[in-house]
């Protein structure tokens, strides 16, 4: 029904209606340049593989390889260059509800959490910080985004930490297409620094060899076992005082219970995404990482919140102490050192197992080791890739790198890691690299 309007009441509509358009040209023009700010906030893509057929695709159609239809091996140039990770994403130290301290100065009322609810698990963003500018892969670009990092347990996995799985997939996607970009040639491939110069010396390999193997095959492989060996020298720099954030002492968090697991889960999930071609540029690489990891996680039966957090109360005393207030060095009582041919994850103690995790994992789960090879086939990683150390002068001055040389490779490392774990037994005794209170 319309309402028949008199002069006043029409000169009162025209001044709201004019009233209103005057508002609505403002709200044009502030969109306007809403949108010029976000689209020059936008962040670029970092990296594309141009997958356009050119000259040298034709020309197989006319040979004996191209009878066979299979995808052929990419040429080193059309490889795009991934930027080097840089970034470490802040989680977590071992525990929850973990309170702090500065210096010697207790801060109330202040407490983290760290176990994340799956379900708040939020989209890959690489290289990404806490909250960064970036993709979150398949809805495109987000202007301020955070990726809801945590712990989350596991039945068959232990402990994760999701932030830890998500840099060392970008630190293995970065190595895994340097070496796929220069394996004829070799060179040297820069890491971030990690209280030392670190890097990656690349030996030419043999053409046959990549013929035998493929690009990708030699490329994954290799990238995945440096991927955990640069994570392996991540827990001895933080051990002997070196920190991503300098005024935040991370010695705590060195060989925590979940954290060399986690590593390797993380170099895993580059190598199956490039496996599938799933990084051909940054979008699609931050969509499958998704897919991976939510893919990772539910195959190692990950438990709700509450079950998550009865298994970590379940071990406090045993491998952490809440009692303690971030960053005592004794807050973490037991360290996991495994980093052999296979990577073994904590399993709560059957003895500490209480009705919430056991209704979620049942009477007697198993873990599920994670395959740490050097070599494939024929080839010895060690033969081709040497990752170089050159500790700083702080750091090269402390034992056992005084006796060492300034140039350290991962053939130091049992000798380092051996080295941590005698002075974490005097710290906190016989048992304190193993998750249980037994010994054998």
């Amino acid at each position: 029904m319309h309402r028949h309007t008199g002069s006043t009441d029409l000169s009162q509509s025209l001044s709201t209606s004019s009233s209103s358009s005057s508002r609505a040209t403002r709200c044009r023009r502030a969109l306007a340049i809403a949108a010029i700010v976000l689209a020059s906030c936008s962040p670029q893509l970092r990296w594309h593989t141009d997958d356009t057929q050119i000259a040298r695709d034709a020309a197989r159609l006319f040979r004996s390889e191209g009878a066979f239809g299979a995808p052929r091996e990419p040429y080193s140039d059309e490889i795009a260059p991934v930027p080097m990770r840089r970034n470490m994403r802040p989680c977590c130290a071992f525990g929850a509800q973990l309170r702090v301290r500065v210096g010697p100065v207790p801060i109330p009322l202040i407490f983290l959490g760290n176990i994340v609810d799956e379900r708040h698990i939020r989209h890959h963003v690489y290289d990404s910080g806490n909250a960064t500018f970036g993709s979150h892969g398949s809805a495109g670009p987000e202007i301020v985004h955070s990726e809801g990092n945590g712990l989350v347990y596991s039945c068959r996995a232990g402990f994760l930490d999701i932030a830890h799985m998500r840099d060392y997939s970008d630190a293995a996607l970065y190595i895994i297409t340097a070496l796929a970009r220069n394996l004829e040639k070799g060179g040297r491939i820069p890491l971030p620094d990690e209280g030392a110069k670190v890097a990656i010396e690349l030996k030419p390999v043999d053409p046959s060899l990549i013929a035998q193997y493929g690009r990708w095959a030699i490329a994954t492989s290799l990238g995945q076992w440096l991927a955990f060996q640069s994570g392996l020298w991540h827990e001895v720099a933080t051990w002997f005082g070196w920190s991503t954030f300098a005024l935040f002492p991370e010695r705590v968090s060195a060989f925590s219970p979940e954290d060399l697991y986690s590593n390797i889960l993380g170099a895993r999930i580059a190598a199956a995404v490039v496996s599938q071609s799933g990084a051909r540029d940054e979008f699609v690489y931050n969509r499958n990482v998704d897919r991976w990891l939510q893919r990772t996680l539910d195959l190692v039966e990950t438990v709700p919140v509450p079950a998550a957090e009865e298994a970590m109360l379940s071990v406090d005393g045993l491998w952490w102490d809440s009692t303690k207030r971030l960053p005592d060095m004794s807050l973490v009582l037991r360290r996991n050192f495994s980093s052999g041919d296979a990577v073994v994850p904590w399993l709560i103690p059957k003895a500490r197992v209480g009705p919430k995790l056991r209704a979620a994992c049942g009477a007697d789960p198993q873990p599920l080791p994670v395959a740490n090879p050097s070599s494939i086939g024929a080839i010895d990683f060690a033969s081709l890739v040497t990752l170089v150390i050159e500790p700083s002068s702080e750091l090269a001055r402390q034992e056992p790198f005084a006796h060492l040389s300034r140039r350290i490779t991962q053939k130091d490392f049992p000798a380092i890691v051996d080295f941590v774990r005698r002075q974490n037994e005097q710290m906190f005794g016989p048992l304190a690299d193993r998750p249980d209170s037994e010994l054998p």
